[in-house]
């Protein structure tokens, strides 16, 4: 395998997006820089190029150049943590030994889709098969009331390489078109790490957390109860709660909207504590069409931010049976 074909297994952005959070800017991504401190985001990605360009140090170049200045490191180290990365187990000397003959124009190809309107791909069935299930590691969320069994369901693993704990994301029919890690890192803000991150890029999120493994409770129970993070509905799932899933943000977008909408049962917001669900949008157009019921945080049982599992199994019981409907 050649140096320009290990290339296109990784889209820069995706890897990049491990030690940086990007914001689109006219079709290119900002971040603050990797390799030094800043306050003002001077480290851009151009995903059309597949390069990257660091204003605050001058440095530049494709994700090997990357790799190499944040780890580091020489060519071959670098080549090997890419391979690693992009589960590739090929030989690297392969690779290294046909570096000469590659340095020629760089062949076109079409635009990647990764801006924010570009829709999500279905990666194979097979894609967790690289991680693994370390019940050593998966213990920090077993310790948060998530037990074993759940995580199996959810193809909850661990991420050897980026030290995180990762999980797929399904589309309605149950295919794969991401994965989402959670760093283990206890310093990931002072390395800069993000606590959650996606390993491809998200595209149009059109889907509900969790909606393909509990597709049969939820339609039996007419009911579906969303939270925001993918975590609550795996806690719930521990406490046999199965009619649940998450938007993966604090607002309803138009595409899950339109989804509700299809389905036609009841829905039951139980978002953070700090969501007033009455103020978003595409909430008050879904209660024209179906039953909308909401789970709030009477009696300040819930702190600043907390989701409405946080707090135990009673608290979170107490909130749902006292849930009223939006009119």
């Amino acid at each position: 395998m050649e140096v320009d074909d290990i290339l296109e297994q990784v889209d820069i952005l995706e890897y990049i997006s491990q030690y940086c959070d990007f914001e689109e800017k006219n079709g290119e991504y900002w971040a603050l820089s990797p390799f030094k401190e800043e306050k003002t985001p001077s480290f851009s990605v151009n995903t059309e190029k597949q390069r990257f360009y660091d204003f605050s140090s001058g440095a530049g170049g494709n994700l090997i150049h990357f790799i190499r200045r944040y780890n580091d490191c020489g060519f071959i180290d670098a080549i090997n943590i890419l391979k690693k990365y992009a589960n590739i187990t090929e030989d690297s000397e392969r690779a290294i030994g046909r570096l000469e003959s590659t340095k020629v124009a760089k062949r076109f190809k079409r635009k990647s889709p990764t801006s924010k309107e570009s829709k999500s791909v279905v990666l194979s069935p097979n894609y967790m098969e690289r991680y693994e299930f370390d019940e050593g590691k998966l213990q920090a969320w077993v310790d948060e009331g998530i037990d074993l069994e759940t995580m199996k369901k959810f193809g909850v693993c661990y991420d050897s390489f980026s030290n995180r704990i990762v999980f797929p994301i399904k589309n309605y029919a149950g295919d794969i078109i991401n994965v989402c890690g959670r760093t283990l890192e206890k310093d990931f803000k002072e390395k800069g790490l993000r606590k959650y991150t996606y390993f491809k890029p998200l595209g149009i999120l059109d889907t509900l957390f969790g909606f393909s493994d509990n597709k049969q409770a939820i339609m039996e129970k007419r009911e579906i109860i969303i939270f925001e993070g993918s975590k609550s509905v795996m806690l719930a799932h521990s406490w046999g709660i199965h009619n649940t899933c998450a938007i993966l943000t604090s607002h309803l977008n138009p595409q899950q909207l339109l989804f509700l909408i299809k389905l036609g049962i009841r829905v039951v917001f139980a978002l953070d504590e700090d969501i007033d669900i009455r103020e978003d949008i595409n909430i008050a157009k879904l209660k024209r069409y179906v039953r909308i019921e909401w789970v709030k945080n009477r009696d300040n049982l819930l702190s600043s931010k907390m989701a409405p599992v946080d707090a135990g199994f009673e608290v979170w019981q107490n909130l749902y049976e006292r849930r009223k409907p939006i009119n």
